[in-house]
């Protein structure tokens, strides 16, 4: 069952991380919101199924990634939730719907989301670490799981310096290009994660 879980949920997070990438491409926010939330669901299931593989000496590292993967989950299913409903239906004044809305660069909102991918890279950073690489496949996944937890650091960082503040439709296009690159560089690790996980269900 754990690893069935394993590649069902990297499936999904692959498969929701192209929808992401479409949803830009076409210009659809809705679509964008509702697949991000569909993600990150299955990245913490993703996260447990790999946190049962870990060994005894590296649990607390597994388990520290889940964690910051259900704090990922929490933060971005809040704010994406509340596009699709407060702010879509403009339930709220105009001034909180300012705080609220995700496109308001540099809002409350627009930078819980930030500090959210921020969780997710420090969860994939611990649990690269916390994996055994057996073969190829794996260490290029540990690699990738690993080096995403770089994101961290802007995904903090931006928003405290308030980098966004009176930022233009440049600045727009430059975000959806970053999160264009970040799709094409998180499916494989997806899709690796995929493979790992069917591997080990053939071999048991």
């Amino acid at each position: 069952m754990n690893r069935k879980l394993g590649f069902y949920s990297a499936a999904l997070v692959g498969i929701t991380t192209l929808l992401f990438a479409i949803s830009m491409l076409i210009g659809s926010s809705s679509l964008a919101y509702f697949v991000c939330m569909i993600l990150s669901w299955g990245y913490i299931l993703l996260t447990c199924a790999f946190y049962t593989e870990t060994i005894d000496d590296r649990k607390s590292v597994a388990l520290g990634g889940v964690a910051f993967g259900c704090l990922y989950g929490v933060l971005i299913n809040i704010v994406y939730f509340t596009q699709l409903t407060t702010v879509a239906h403009k339930t709220a004044s105009a001034n909180a719907l300012q705080v609220l809305s995700y496109q308001s660069l540099g809002s409350l909102f627009f930078n819980f989301d930030l500090f959210g991918y921020g969780m997710m890279a420090l969860s994939t950073f611990l649990i690269g670490v916390s994996m055994i690489a057996k073969n190829k496949n794996d260490k290029w996944l540990k690699a990738l799981l690993m080096i995403h937890g770089i994101f961290l650091i802007s995904c903090v960082a931006l928003p405290i310096l308030n980098v966004f503040k009176d930022s233009g439709g440049g600045s727009s296009f430059a975000g959806t290009l970053a999160l264009l690159v970040w799709c094409i560089y998180f499916i494989p690790a997806a899709i690796l994660s995929a493979v790992h996980f069917r591997k080990a269900m053939n071999a048991g």
